[in-house]
């Protein structure tokens, strides 16, 4: 643009000299004083058209105009021949400029722009702006001149007064590419030229001011002035903001574009109008943002910019790193400010998302990929629906990645050998999965509920009986009670002897109501009830006997070379297995309990006795305990203990999603899950 203002000047003066020599056979005007005032203000006029007007526009640019031309006046007031031409003249200059100054005296930067004086002050502006360009001041001076020095009748002086009128016909903002030496398509479509180039895919472009129609996601296509060949980079305008009164664009380069015949002009921004059948690929609808700096292996950062404000938690982005797609899931949101220059801000919006790796759907689960993204790349939505191979028990879908339908799929015995964890508060959906889980396990696991409110028994269908009957249950609470009267004497009054044979009988009479059990083909699933015992000690041993007799049961029928696999249910595991500092006055008893319960979990997967552990708040069981359980589905929880113990397996990141969760929803770790990394799963059913 700029250079064609060039080009218009130059003709200028070629058509001026041609027409002095024409009239007067000199290609220089004489230099008498009615001849330079008069050529000045023609050439001053052409000037501000071209290189000044379509820069700067307010009240100082006029007075910069007006008062180098009342000085002039006043200079040559005595050549003038009609004194009356010149007050007119000099009277304009001078309204300009005062009008000028008030308008800049007026305007009040701490009051708003309703408030009266300024109100004023911008309607000044605006007039003195409109009378005081350089093509109304100039061709003020050039008509003055004309009427004062020159004839009407006069050929030349005609010839100029037309040649005056077409120079105004000039519209500087529509010289783009007018005088361009090869033909290009420089069209409507043309809206901005690149400033400069941030990345591989990402650039900076300057809006032309009379393209006002641009806005984010506008399909665009554009060629780099280095290119030889016919490529055409497609992409689409990424960001627009304002500065110093400009609109500015960032393009994101999508993919690039063979075209035979390209007439593009290097290094301009086209709007692609019509997008019927073309660039469908682009798939825009589906952009989220763009990789930012301070990315990492394990987790990205990026602009957000999506069509559609509706990117949640939990969600599934993909990434193209070369010819690999990467897979991230979405766990954090936060707003940012860039700032621009000088006082310009502009605000965004960043996101983080964690990466889940490469999906394998041979093995049902995603491969960590070992390096980080370059910045800029561009982020997508990942597709809803994939082909999923078949699995079968032991294998079992706990749900699926949000919004798709790719499945979290857990080895059932692994969870349970190796321990499993379901920790989350009331309602969030733990007792809900047990059940489901439960009645997976029914196919060759035999599952001992310890459910001391009944969760189970009222919701299991059919509803499981007690693994030790009531008459048998009433037998082992009157030895319990009998054991711990006796032992409240002192120790020389205790009948030792008789202590002993009670506890044998207590755990006979234990071990046949297991092996009574595990031999049953039609039971698989049972609850282990408290009887009625005279106080909490005796609960707490009763419970105690019976995880030591399970455990050897499970022991003698692996050396029998009959192996049985159990999993025991613990429902409100604080009641059962409580941390030291929450066992209450009867801590001893307590403590011998979760010891008992402890050496089960960590030698019961040798002999096929697992765990399953249900808790609302972490900080109220035995962390002996849970840290055995190398699977954990974390739900919605609240607490700091929970969030400490939770983040060794699952990361800082995630642990921050915890308090959001979604009902129903949870993250997912550990050895059973099929994908080995941490990530969110909606367990909706």
């Amino acid at each position: 643009m700029l250079k064609n203002r060039f080009v218009v000047f130059g003709l200028f003066f070629f058509i001026l000299m041609t027409l002095n020599y024409y009239f007067t056979k000199s290609l220089l005007p004489s230099p008498d004083t009615k001849n330079l005032w008069f050529y000045s203000g023609l050439f001053m006029m052409v000037f501000s058209i071209l290189f000044i007007d379509p820069y700067y526009s307010s009240p100082k640019n006029v007075i910069t105009n007006t008062i180098p031309l009342a000085l002039t006046l006043i200079a040559i007031k005595d050549v003038f021949i009609d004194l009356k031409l010149w007050w007119v003249s000099f009277g304009v200059v001078l309204t300009l400029l005062i009008v000028a100054l008030v308008a800049l005296v007026l305007n009040n930067e701490t009051k708003s722009e309703n408030h009266i004086q300024n109100r004023i002050s911008i309607l000044l502006k605006n007039s003195v702006v409109l009378f005081g360009q350089g093509r109304v001041l100039y061709s003020l001076v050039f008509i003055a001149s004309l009427l004062s020095y020159y004839s009407i009748q006069n050929n030349y002086t005609i010839t100029l007064f037309f040649f005056w009128c077409g120079i105004l016909l000039i519209n500087p903002k529509a010289l783009t590419n007018t005088f361009s030496l090869k033909s290009k398509r420089l069209s409507n479509n043309a809206i901005g030229e690149v400033f400069s180039i941030q990345s591989k895919q990402l650039l900076l472009a300057k809006v032309f001011k009379d393209k006002t129609d641009v806005n984010k996601f506008d399909v665009v296509e554009f060629k780099y002035s280095t290119q030889d060949d016919n490529t055409v980079s497609v992409g689409f305008v990424f960001d627009t903001h304002f500065l110093n009164n400009e609109k500015w664009i960032k393009v994101l380069k999508l993919k690039n574009d063979i075209q035979q015949n390209s007439s593009l002009n290097p290094n301009i921004i086209y709007k692609i109008s019509n997008l019927v059948n073309q660039h469908t690929d682009l798939a825009i609808d589906k952009f989220v943002g763009i990789v930012t700096d301070g990315s990492n292996i394990g987790n990205i950062k990026f602009e957000y910019s999506k069509k559609d404000e509706d990117l949640e938690e939990g969600q599934l982005l993909e990434v193209m790193v070369g010819s690999k797609t990467i897979y991230y899931q979405v766990v954090e949101g936060i707003t940012a400010i860039e700032h621009l220059e000088s006082k310009n801000e502009s605000g965004f919006t960043c996101g983080e998302a964690i990466q889940l790796g490469e999906w394998q759907n041979n093995d049902l689960s995603f491969k960590k990929y070992g390096w980080v993204p370059n910045i800029n790349t561009p982020i997508f939505l990942a597709k809803t629906n994939f082909a999923v191979n078949q699995y079968a028990y032991p294998e079992y879908k706990l749900g699926v990645i949000p919004g798709t339908n790719l499945p979290s799929v857990i080895n059932l015995h692994d969870a349970v050998s190796h321990h499993m964890a379901l920790l989350g508060v009331t309602g969030s959906g733990k007792s809900f999965l047990a059940r489901e889980i439960i009645g997976q396990l029914q196919t060759d696991t035999k599952v001992i509920c310890v459910d001391f409110n009944n969760e189970f028994v009222t919701t299991l269908n059919p509803s499981p009986l007690p693994i030790i009957n009531s008459v048998i249950a009433t037998q082992i609470a009157n030895h319990i009670d009998w054991i711990n009267n006796d032992l409240d004497k002192f120790s020389n009054q205790q009948d030792k002897p008789q202590i002993a044979t009670r506890q044998a009988q207590i755990k006979t009479l234990i071990k046949t109501e297991v092996d009574a059990f595990l031999d049953d083909a039609q039971s698989m699933v049972k609850v282990f009830e408290l009887p009625d015992v005279s106080n909490t000690t005796g609960i707490l041993d009763y419970t105690k006997y019976f995880f030591k007799v399970v455990f050897e049961v499970a022991k003698e029928r692996l050396l029998a070379g009959n192996p049985a696999r159990i999993c025991i249910v613990i429902e409100e595991a604080h009641t059962v297995i409580p941390e030291w500092n929450f066992a209450g006055s009867f801590d001893k008893t307590s403590q011998s309990l979760v010891n008992s319960i402890s050496q089960v979990a960590l030698q019961g997967r040798k002999y096929g006795v697992g765990f399953m552990i249900i808790a609302q708040r972490t900080a109220n069981v035995s962390k002996t305990i849970l840290t055995q359980c190398n699977t954990v589905i974390c739900f919605k929880a609240f607490d700091d203990t929970s969030f400490t113990f939770v983040g060794n397996h699952i990361g800082k990141e995630l642990v921050q999603t915890l308090p959001r969760l979604k009902q129903f929803h949870a993250v997912v770790t550990g050895k059973a899950v099929k994908s080995n990394l941490p990530m969110i799963v909606d367990l909706k059913r």
